[in-house]
């Protein structure tokens, strides 16, 4: 809703749930600052360690440096890496933006983007899935400065394209899908 647009920036009930995350962090994620590649730093199996500011990404036009990925990797090994602080970051997304006037379908989107992550990664290398993901982000939170939340239910197609249809995993007998099935595959993807 746009006439709830830009939330209030008091964080004392999203800190109140999540008192191991540094409050300029809460205060980076209610104004849409936080870079996809710090979701991390929500993540109280890991809040001890000293991983801060491994990789850059371009909040502006949804771009991952190239020399990004190695260190992307690093923080995000597996999917369980990224979706534990990614719903974390989702929660404190539901907190504010509910409180603040946003439809209460606010979370169905959320639900739908980590669904969306948990298929594709099955179907895709991971290196790729989440190089999709911080181009997705990026792009998510410039909408979210905006006042649309919307975007997380929906897929990039073109980050698809770009980020993963070239990087399909390997069965024993050949690839999950064929690049003429190209738009298929994400209708099943996304179903």
């Amino acid at each position: 809703m746009a006439s709830k647009y830009p939330p209030s920036q008091d964080i004392q009930p999203i800190a109140a749930l999540f008192p191991h995350v540094d409050p300029d962090v809460i205060a980076a994620i209610v104004r849409h600052e936080l870079p996809g590649a710090e979701i991390y730093k929500l993540d109280s199996r890991r809040i001890l360690e000293s991983t801060w500011n491994l990789v850059e990404v371009a909040m502006e036009d949804s771009t991952v440096s190239l020399r990004a990925a190695p260190f992307a990797l690093e923080t995000y090994p597996t999917l369980d890496a990224l979706l534990v602080p990614l719903n974390a970051y989702f929660s404190m997304l539901c907190v504010q933006g509910l409180a603040h006037g946003q439809s209460a379908l606010l979370p169905c989107h959320f639900f739908r983007y980590s669904s969306h992550l948990v298929k594709i990664a099955a179907q895709y290398e991971w290196s790729a899935v989440l190089s999709y993901h911080l181009a997705a982000f990026a792009r998510r939170a410039k909408e979210m400065r905006k006042g649309d939340y919307a975007g997380w239910g929906r897929v990039d197609m073109d980050l698809m394209e770009e980020f993963l249809v070239p990087n399909q995993k390997k069965r024993l007998y050949g690839t999950v899908f064929s690049s003429s099935s190209a738009c298929q595959s994400w209708e099943l993807i996304y179903s």
